[in-house]
């Protein structure tokens, strides 16, 4: 019996020209099949996946592409009181100014005319009093007495009018004058008096036994303040020689805006500032006058023995003016020019400091106040609808925004008072929404 000898099973090879060739049995070959079926689906799998986050649909483009929401800006309503005021610049000048003019004494007149100097007894800010010497020039006293006459002529013994009567009540004030004399008449106890005047001050009584014009001011008010010298000891004294505010004089007028007229009214609280000194002061609202584009400068009067020879010399000049000075400064610092304003006349709570002279300061008039501390929100928060309607955006909870509907009140510093229109409605702490 012929033996025959079989591959074994499974081997997958055979022998072809001397070689082992291989044969992949049908399980192998599913096998390899599944995995690249597996394969595949798996990259199609992750492709889709890679696809979808490049595939939107129109709805997430648009959410995609659109602006991001808005954020909310929020303040705190606060409770405080509240005051409205109106603000203006205002002018200070004195009411009333005398400009102290001098002249050479008459022994001087046929000569140069000139006067100098010698002492000077006073300085810008000074009070001025019945009796108090002013300075010196040319050696003699110039002094200040209280009286309404102008001192137009030499006052000597034999001599009478209103004018001795005038000296004789302002010597009697200071106690050198106790009567002797008919009233006006210059006699020989007005003579005495005014000897021991003239050695109380330190000087030798003129010659004539009386009162040169040249040494006396006579002011129609006194006390008086010191608002301006013109010259130093050594110099010729300047015309006007001395400025001089009556007695609690200065004056404060504010432009008020037209538009604003009506807020305000008499009574009504006014502070004051100057930016320059620093200086601060209250006072009231006297009243209003017509709408004006002059700033007011008050009254100047000329006085004193050059009094007539500087008036004529301005007379022929090109200005006109013999107060420069004192209206001079307030015409510089009103800063109005040719606009219309109202004047808004201030009393002072006090005298106003003579620093003050001059200046272009400003003014606060206080047109209202709650009575005691209200809710509060910027103004930035109130909406007022088509209808007039006023509200606020209060945000809540989880942002939640809920509308209250509010009066507006007073409104400062970029606050305003509202009122709820339904009690509780807004409260101290509330979030509201601010716009713009």
């Amino acid at each position: 019996m012929t033996e025959v000898d079989f591959p074994a099973m499974g081997s997958g090879r055979d022998e072809v020209g001397g070689r082992q060739a291989v044969r992949r049995s049908p399980l192998a070959r599913r096998r390899r099949v599944l995995l690249g079926v597996g394969i595949a689906a798996g990259l199609l799998a992750v492709g889709g996946l890679i696809g979808a986050s490049f595939v939107k649909s129109p709805q997430q483009l648009a959410a995609d592409t659109g602006a991001p929401p808005p954020t909310v800006t929020t303040a705190t309503v606060v409770s405080q009181v509240v005051t409205s005021s109106v603000q203006m610049r205002g002018v200070v000048y004195p009411s009333v100014q005398y400009d102290v003019y001098v002249s050479a004494p008459s022994s001087e007149s046929s000569s140069t005319g000139a006067v100098y100097i010698s002492k000077l007894e006073v300085a810008v800010g000074d009070t001025i009093r019945n009796g108090e010497q002013l300075a010196e020039l040319d050696g003699e006293p110039l002094f200040a007495l209280a009286g309404p006459v102008p001192a137009w002529r030499d006052l000597i013994p034999g001599e009478s009018g209103p004018d001795v009567t005038e000296l004789q009540n302002a010597l009697a004030s200071l106690g050198f004058y106790d009567g002797g004399d008919t009233a006006g008449y210059f006699g020989a106890a007005t003579q005495d008096a005014v000897a021991a005047y003239y050695g109380h001050l330190g000087y030798t009584p003129p010659s004539s036994g009386g009162v040169p014009a040249t040494d006396v001011v006579f002011l129609p008010s006194l006390p008086a303040t010191v608002v301006a010298v013109n010259g130093a000891p050594g110099e010729q004294p300047g015309q006007p020689f001395l400025e001089l505010a009556a007695r609690g004089s200065l004056a404060l007028t504010g432009e008020l805006p037209p538009a604003y007229a009506g807020q305000v009214k008499s009574g009504l609280k006014v502070t004051v500032y100057d930016e320059v000194t620093g200086i601060r002061a209250t006072g009231a609202v006297a009243g209003l006058g017509p709408a004006t584009a002059i700033v007011p400068t008050g009254t100047v009067v000329d006085i004193g023995s050059g009094a007539g020879a500087a008036t004529s010399a301005a007379s022929a000049g090109s200005t006109g003016s013999t107060g420069s000075s004192g209206s001079g400064g307030s015409d510089d610092s009103g800063g109005s020019g040719a606009a219309t304003f109202i004047p808004l006349v201030v009393r002072p709570s006090a005298p106003l400091a003579a620093a003050l002279n001059g200046e272009n300061v400003l003014v606060t008039v206080q047109t209202g106040q709650t009575e005691g501390p209200v809710l509060t929100v910027p103004v930035a928060a109130i909406v007022t609808s088509a209808s007039g309607t006023s509200y606020v955006t209060v945000v809540g909870a989880h942002g939640r925004q809920t509308d209250v509907p509010v009066t507006p009140g007073i409104s400062e510093n970029g606050y305003v008072q509202v009122t709820p229109a339904k009690s509780g409605a807004l409260t101290t702490g509330d979030r509201v929404v601010v716009s713009g």
